[in-house]
């Protein structure tokens, strides 16, 4: 096949190196197997590691579903299947806004996020649950009772599990029936809910991150 001298002008034999008109050198360029294989790199081609965190998009996945995984715990009690399942659905959220399975790793980091904010969300709605229901609809005896019926099943444990600490500490046993001990009761109550939530959470996420690598290696071979 003939070619062109890109100087003068005069038609070539392409295995010649120099043009024999005016000597001119023919550089050519021939892409290798590997590059034309590859194909150029494109943007969203870039920054599909499984292991890089999404943060704003991960922030914008937890908030949806803390919200109602916070009111159902505060609402009724703390459940392992709803946290779980929260932490599954956060992940599907993340993968549908990004467009990628998230990594194992990645999935309980995710969950766990979901797990602190809808902690957050709990104890803020039994706060105001409490501020409503003492100053609004009056009901401060009924809270108070909950609250020293709990602390008198705590001092009766305490002198059933260990009687001679019990004797020792009055001061203990008759705490959990005033006001600093109700308050000490609700953090208690807080702080556990609190972990179990980022605990369960968490391994949602990673159940999630699971399911969602599964999927996209089904689309895959499909």
């Amino acid at each position: 096949m003939d070619s062109i001298c890109h100087r003068c002008g005069t038609a070539i034999n392409s295995s010649e190196l120099f043009c024999p008109h005016c000597g001119a050198p023919q550089l050519r360029y021939e892409p290798s197997d590997e590059v034309t294989q590859a194909g150029p790199l494109s943007s969203q081609s870039i920054g599909r590691d499984p292991s890089t965190v999404l943060w704003k998009d991960v922030i914008a996945s937890a908030v949806l579903v803390a919200i109602p995984v916070g009111v159902l715990t505060s609402l009724l009690d703390f459940g392992a299947l709803w946290v779980i399942g929260g932490g599954i659905a956060t992940v599907s959220i993340y993968r549908r806004r990004t467009g990628r399975p998230p990594a194992s790793g990645t999935g309980w980091r995710i969950g766990a996020l979901l797990g602190v904010m809808a902690a957050f969300a709990s104890t803020a709605f039994d706060g105001l649950t409490l501020v409503v229901q003492r100053y609004w609809l009056h009901d401060g005896g009924v809270i108070d009772g909950r609250f020293h019926q709990v602390g008198q099943q705590l001092t009766e444990q305490l002198s059933r599990s260990n009687p001679e600490a019990a004797a020792v500490m009055p001061w203990f046993v008759h705490f959990w029936l005033t006001p600093d001990g109700a308050a000490a009761i609700a953090l208690m109550g807080a702080v556990g809910s609190a972990i179990a939530m980022l605990l369960f959470s968490a391994a949602g996420g990673a159940i999630g991150a699971r399911i969602a690598s599964l999927g996209n290696r089904a689309e895959r071979s499909s």
